[in-house]
């Protein structure tokens, strides 16, 4: 890619160990390196410029996968999520399937109670994170300070608007394209 077009909210990919991926722009970092946001997996990484390239048109035309999300009712005890609580929530995640309750979707978040069943008694999280005192049960869908900067989803995706006459359709996540070079099939966007 040219270096006038690595800028944040760049939406292109990236190549790691012969796999390509979708990313967005989020930060340059050095004249080597930018910090990327997958935007089909939510998470942040840096990687060098040498590695990005434009994307075809066809993968442009695609859904972003990755949905901002918080935990519903409920909010750190001091202000900001502690590093215990951060760890409480990476284990009981861990590497196994969850059910996800919907709560409702609000300003471009998805609020939902998740729950490990994987046992013989259901585990919700919220509950856990009460009970261990890393959290508070709030009954109300606040996101915590700082959540654009922790999820830079919330920065680069937004739902097509109409959220409100929707009762629980899925949210509309879609890439917004600025132009298109038709001849090479490459486009270029800029993500609202």
């Amino acid at each position: 890619m040219p270096e006038s077009s690595i800028q944040p909210g760049q939406l292109c990919c990236v190549t790691v160990l012969k796999w390509w991926y979708r990313v967005i722009i989020h930060r340059v970092i050095s004249d080597q390196e930018v910090e990327v946001f997958y935007a089909d997996y939510g998470n942040l990484e840096t990687v060098r410029k040498s590695s990005l390239r434009f994307l075809k048109w066809c993968y442009l035309k695609l859904p972003a996968q990755a949905i901002p999300c918080s935990l519903a009712w409920v909010k750190p005890v001091e202000g900001t999520w502690s590093s215990t609580a951060t760890l409480l929530f990476k284990k009981l995640c861990g590497s196994k399937l969850l059910v996800g309750i919907v709560d409702e979707y609000v300003d471009g978040i998805l609020h939902l109670f998740l729950c490990d069943t994987s046992t013989e008694k259901d585990v919700y999280f919220h509950s856990v994170l009460r009970d261990e005192e890393c959290a508070e049960i709030c009954r109300e869908n606040v996101p915590s300070q700082g959540f654009k900067e922790l999820n830079p989803s919330a920065l680069y995706l937004q739902p097509s608007g109409k959220e409100e006459d929707a009762d629980l359709d899925e949210p509309d996540l879609s890439l917004q394209l600025e132009s298109l070079d038709v001849d090479n099939e490459i486009a270029t966007l800029k993500l609202d």
